[in-house]
């Protein structure tokens, strides 16, 4: 997997820590963006690596707490940018032909993405587990992006949060865990959902410019 640092912020205190974190990275979790859903601008946004921390001014949402890190690297990196509607190929996730296997959340649980890897009589890991509490499909969406590196759209219409689980068995010939064939698969066998590779107009965010500052600063 892709190492992109840490950022995460807490509430209430309204308190933003970004460790060892890429503008990129920070650009995409700042506008709710995928990897592939950018371009423009120098290599280095994804190369080098910052500790950001920042206060808000009382107890702040998530959307405000986003709307603060796009303000600091604008007025930081002085990052400017526009967005466009592009038609490109991307995954598309839908509804398949049956009711797909999405639970309500119970009460209590906390909104998380875990990796549990399953082991096999021989003691070695025979199935990666993935378990979702409070986790909707646009986030499910975002999180395997950076995996298959391409976008993937949401085309479902299913609001909400639900509960899930995913199980990834790698095989001699996708050994893998996030091959996208061996994810496709799980997707439509195991939620009852369909992911294709197609065209979709999708919003995109392009650079238009940004400075550089000490790496680390």
């Amino acid at each position: 997997m892709e190492h992109t640092g840490m950022a995460q912020f807490t509430s209430p205190g309204g308190r933003f820590t970004a460790r060892a974190t890429t503008l990129k990275f920070l650009l995409e979790w700042a506008y709710g963006i995928q990897p592939s859903q950018h371009s423009g601008g120098p290599s280095w946004i994804g190369v080098d690596r910052y500790d950001i921390m920042a206060k808000a001014d009382s107890n702040a949402t998530d959307d405000q707490m986003k709307l603060m890190v796009q303000t600091l690297l604008a007025d930081r990196f002085q990052l400017k940018l526009h967005h466009e509607r592009r038609e490109i190929s991307a995954y598309v996730i839908s509804v398949g032909k049956k009711p797909p296997k999405l639970f309500p959340p119970k009460d209590g649980e906390t909104h998380a993405l875990r990796f549990a890897p399953q082991m096999g009589p021989d003691q070695k890991i025979a199935t990666y587990r993935i378990i979702a509490t409070r986790y909707s499909l646009a986030q499910l969406a975002d999180a395997f992006a950076r995996q298959l590196g391409s976008v993937i759209v949401n085309d479902t219409g299913l609001d909400g949060e639900f509960d899930f689980t995913l199980d990834l068995t790698p095989d001699d010939s996708r050994p893998s865990p996030m091959d996208p064939t061996l994810l496709i698969g799980a997707i439509r066998e195991q939620l009852g959902l369909t992911l294709k590779f197609q065209k979709a107009a999708v919003d995109f965010l392009v650079i238009d410019s940004v400075e550089k500052v000490a790496a680390g600063n």
